[in-house]
This record gives C-alpha cells, structure tokens and sequence, in this order.
C-alpha cells in the first residue's frame, strides 16, 4: 500500500500519514463506520449536487490526518485520560437509559482531555483549522501550555445514538444565527468547537472550555450535568 502523504494536521508539517482514530479506538470507536461527505450531502440536499459519497472504514472512525511522531507519541500522552473519561460517562449513560440528563462525578485531568478534545477536532477538520488557529496547534503540542486562542469555545453533550458524526469548519445557520464549528460526535460524547467567537448551534450544549485553564497534572472530580441527544441527520450541529 502506498505511502499517504499530507499535512499533518497537528504539526501543519507535510509528512507521511498514520491513520488516526477520531475519537480513540478504545473510546468505543473500534467498529466499522460509514458515512458520507457532509459537504456533497448538504449540496444534494439543497438540490445543487449529485447523492454524496460514502466512506467505508472498517477500523472505526478517523482519516489519515496525523503524522507518526503527532499521532503515537504527541498526541497518545493525551488519549488514556480521555478514554477512562469516556468510559465512565458511557457507564453512567447505561445506569440511567432513559435519563435526559446525567451528571456524574469523574476523576479526571481535565488538561489532557481537553488537549485530546483539540488534536481530534484538528484531526476532523482540515489542514487550514491549524493554519488559521495557530494556536490550537501550540495547544496540543506543548503539554505544559494552558488556555484555547481567544474566540474559541468547546462544548459537550452526551449520546446514545449510534451513528457517528464529524465536520470542521462547519457554518451552522439557526433561528437567523450564524455558528461556525467543528464536531465529533460517537457515543458517548458529542464535542463541538466554536470558532471566531460565534455561539454553539445548541443552547442545551454544555461549555467545558475550562479544562482548558488548568495545568497538565491538575486532578480533580468534575460534575457536569450533560444532556442527552440524538444527532439529527447527518447534519452537524444538528440534534434532538
């Protein structure tokens, strides 16, 4: 199989690409996925395109986006934290399956999931997220750094939908709103970030930027009450 080259979507540098799982495998990404270009779907359902594309990836959800040096030693130092995260609101999602609202305290290191959070938003976005955002790269490629560039937001929700969802840089359009975001959605966790200051696309989302303010090894338990949705469509941003 040929070599994938590309730029990098954590280091901006063009190298050859290792396949990155957005979210982790062990996050309960580790079955196979289809799904469309969301671009091409929402031509063809504005009546301006052909059906769209669909991409069959057996490994789970993720791209060739990251290079080797990013993927297995920057970015894995982030992922256990982010995992056992997940894991844990996915168990609280199973002990209360008809709840609309879950909160649940976790012991967490709220740096390292959020620095994840970031590297698999650039992962789902393309090269010009980082190009534009330098400092979201610096973000995720220092450990000791603390604080997102002003203007940006990241929020999060809880699913028990099975399908999965990823955009960047999408433009959201809501009651005569403007957001611009990216997502990655698979259940348990919906994340979207905000960009140039602009709303998130639903007010029941829950802003957890502050992860973002505190240092690498700062411990601490986290209640969050998150919603519960279902991701509407294939549209981003879009739930029920």
């Amino acid at each position: 199989m040929a070599a994938t080259i590309g730029i990098c979507r954590v280091c901006g540098k063009t190298k050859t690409l290792s396949f990155e799982h957005v979210p982790p495998r062990a996050a309960f990404n580790g079955h196979p996925r289809f799904y469309p270009d969301i671009r091409e779907l929402i031509a063809f359902r504005a009546g301006q395109g052909q059906p769209p594309s669909w991409t069959h990836e057996p490994r789970g959800a993720g791209a060739y986006t990251l290079c080797v040096d990013c993927n297995t030693r920057r970015c894995a130092r982030y992922a256990r934290e982010f995992v056992d995260w997940a894991i844990a609101l996915q168990r609280a999602l199973d002990s209360a399956p008809s709840a609309s609202i879950i909160r649940t305290g976790v012991r967490i290191r709220r740096s390292r999931v959020m620095k994840q959070i970031i590297a698999m938003m650039l992962s789902a976005s393309s090269p010009e997220l980082g190009r534009l955002n330098e400092g979201l790269r610096r973000y995720v490629l220092n450990a000791q750094a603390i604080g997102l560039p002003e203007g940006i937001n990241v929020f999060a929700a809880l699913t028990r939908d099975k399908d999965a969802r990823q955009a960047g840089g999408a433009g959201v359009i809501k009651n005569g709103r403007v957001s611009v975001i990216s997502e990655v959605a698979l259940a348990p966790l919906i994340l979207v970030i905000t960009l140039g200051g602009t709303e998130p696309p639903d007010g029941r989302l829950v802003n957890i930027t502050a992860f973002a303010s505190v240092g690498y090894d700062d411990r601490g338990t986290i209640e969050l009450p998150l919603p519960v949705l279902d991701l509407h469509a294939h549209y981003p941003g879009a739930y029920r």
